[in-house]
């Protein structure tokens, strides 16, 4: 028979396409698009977010059916040896898609699913790799993932293309950065100054703005010069030589402020420069599904609210522990230099100088790409499951909690999807709490045994479009974790005596 390839949206080698569902999770607690307390307000509201290509939004899917999804999330705890009781619960996750294809031809699909905030790998593998799997009929079928770290590279890749194209289609323009770029340093103030002058006078940019042309201007972006702070100690690549080389590509010095932040930097140039380049990273969330203000649900109301998150008053400034103690992205959101960093004092006041200039700061979670192939045979109908692991991530509003959230909405790109059944599985006796959406009856519980073990809610999703959020209490998940490892203890203890 013939295939029908169902390929929506493809950018050389990216492919994202119909089912893709956006969960929280990363091998520290998340990040994300929050509301951050500060002592003296909150720094990051201060603009528009940074930006991507079109082709990374979805399609509609008018072929295949997806004749039911069973989701299964569960809250467990860390499979590491030594859990804190700060430790974030890791959550499993699995979907289980039941998939007909009723047609009379084969049908080929590219599947893109995107996972937000990263996916767990275990640090004691042999070899460490995110704990991801795509199932076709129990059979582990090829995946691809494509790294946020990839992604960024990708947008830096574009944004510094756009930039240089535009700088030469504009004669006088190119003079002036080859001035500074090539400036000796008894000239480098006066050639700075003529720049400055010619994007406020003549180009209508703010001072702001035109800051962060003459420090473009001013860079080398050869090598990379350090590990970007808010990049995990193990990336993992695409598979694919050329995007494993765009991750460390065109950082530069601007890698001691952050990946994200760099890649923001060029894009705010680049937007600047051609307007119709530019499409807002928030776009991407939106035509998932999601909300790129990232939300919770509260413990006590069971109302979707804005995520919060407390911060020490000095986290700019804290010491290089910071990366590990803390949510990755938080890099994104205060001006934090890696102090780290081997880069001169030159490079490190431009780098400070953007970081005063940028309009922009993200508030996002990062975002990972799950690519895979499936071939559905004419009148089939297969079981599809994708499962994964990452950790929750924390709301400090009182009562504080441990969240999940699950983009639904892809289900409606399809033509046919069917009802949604959900099962979430706490440790016993933990507060739980899900949104109104997610279909759980609050109170409605059973055991994964006659009496005993966790405690499993279980419902139907009430829509196919938006988020559901689910809730644990963090102060007895930590009393949990504490009873956990004092067991493991009083345990070693015995055999020892023995």
């Amino acid at each position: 028979m013939e295939k029908q390839t169902a390929i929506l949206h493809r950018n050389r080698k990216l492919w994202i396409i119909v089912l893709s569902i956006f969960i929280t999770g990363s091998v520290f607690p998340n990040g994300g698009p929050f509301v951050v307390k500060y002592p003296s307000g909150d720094p990051a509201a201060k603009g528009v977010l940074a930006r991507l290509g079109q082709d990374l939004k979805p399609g509609i899917e008018t072929n295949l059916k997806v004749v039911k999804e069973e989701l299964k999330i569960a809250f467990t705890k860390d499979q590491f040896p030594v859990v804190q009781p700060e430790s974030s619960p890791l959550v499993n996750v699995s979907a289980e898609y039941t998939i007909e294809n009723p047609r009379e031809e084969d049908i080929e699909v590219d599947f893109g699913f995107p996972i937000l905030r990263g996916i767990y790998t275990d640090p004691l593998s042999m070899m460490p790799k995110p704990e991801v799997d795509v199932k076709l009929g129990g059979k582990i079928i090829q995946s691809t993932i494509i790294s946020n770290s990839a992604i960024y590279g990708i947008i830096r890749q574009r944004t510094r293309m756009t930039i240089q194209e535009e700088i030469l289609k504009n004669e006088e323009l190119g003079k002036l950065v080859e001035s500074v770029r090539n400036a000796k340093e008894s000239k480098k103030d006066a050639s700075r100054k003529k720049l400055k002058s010619y994007l406020i006078d003549t180009m209508k940019w703010s001072s702001q703005d035109a800051a962060l042309m003459i420090e473009y201007a001013s860079f080398d972006f050869g090598n990379q010069k350090s590990q970007p702070p808010d990049r995990l100690f193990m990336l993992w690549g695409t598979g694919d030589k050329e995007l494993n080389e765009l991750i460390n590509a065109n950082l530069g010095p601007l890698s001691a402020i952050g990946e994200q932040k760099a890649t923001q930097f060029l894009a705010r140039l680049a937007a600047l420069l051609n307007p119709a380049q530019a499409v807002a990273y928030e776009d991407i969330f939106n035509a998932w599904g999601g909300d790129v203000r990232e939300q919770s649900v509260d413990l006590n109301t069971g109302e979707v609210r804005r995520r919060e998150m407390t911060v020490a008053a000095d986290i700019s400034v804290k010491s290089p522990e910071f990366s590990v103690a803390s949510d990755p992205t938080i890099y994104a959101r205060v001006d934090y230099l890696d102090p780290r960093a081997k880069i001169t004092d030159t490079e490190k006041e431009s780098c400070k100088n953007i970081l005063k200039n940028l309009p922009v700061i993200f508030t996002f979670a990062p975002m990972n790409i799950l690519y895979y192939k499936v071939v559905f045979p004419a009148g089939s109908t297969q079981t599809l499951t994708v499962s994964y692991k990452q950790y929750a991530y924390s709301d400090t509003r009182s009562p504080e909690s441990y969240q999940v959230a699950y983009v639904v909405h892809p289900a409606s790109f399809w033509n046919e999807f069917g009802p949604i059944n959900l099962e979430v599985t706490v440790p016993e006796g933990i507060r739980f709490r899900a949104s109104d959406n997610a279909g759980i009856q609050e109170g409605v519980v059973k055991k994964e045994y006659k009496s005993s073990g966790p405690d499993i809610f279980t419902g139907m999703l009430k829509s196919k479009k938006g988020e559901i959020y689910l809730a644990i209490d963090t102060k007895q998940w930590k009393e949990f974790i504490s009873q956990k490892m004092q067991s493991t203890l009083d345990k070693n203890f015995q055999t020892n005596a023995k």
